[in-house]
């Protein structure tokens, strides 16, 4: 399908600690693939979709918000959380049945959203 979002760049301070951060929130591969770039595959059924980790070296805000789906907002929240990120929007209901979304924040400022239909 064309004009879906193919690849996101996630800013990151730590490469190394962003790598363990996704593979064990999500199950992504982390690769190095430039000095100051790893490259993401994504688990499960995301052919064709990827993304990277970029060092900087301050993670910023740009307002524009990314959303992972996930089977279920509260138990990933939680379980980032274990892994260092802090929760700033607790799962909660969008209009219409659509679904639910919360999100983090890891610890060197990158946030994340989450989605799920249930």
């Amino acid at each position: 399908m064309l004009h879906t979002f193919c690849h996101v760049e996630i800013p990151t301070t730590d490469l190394a600690k962003a790598k363990n951060f996704y593979e064990s929130l999500f199950g992504w591969q982390v690769m190095p693939m430039m000095e100051n770039y790893w490259y993401i595959t994504l688990a499960g059924e995301a052919k064709g979709q990827s993304g990277g980790l970029v060092k900087v070296d301050a993670v910023k805000d740009s307002d524009a918000q990314a959303y992972v789906e996930v089977e279920e907002v509260t138990a990933t929240l939680k379980k980032a959380e274990s892994l260092g990120a802090k929760v700033i929007d607790e799962k909660r209901a969008l209009p219409n049945d659509m679904g639910f979304i919360g999100m983090f924040q890891t610890e060197d400022g990158f946030k994340l959203g989450l989605f799920s239909t249930k």
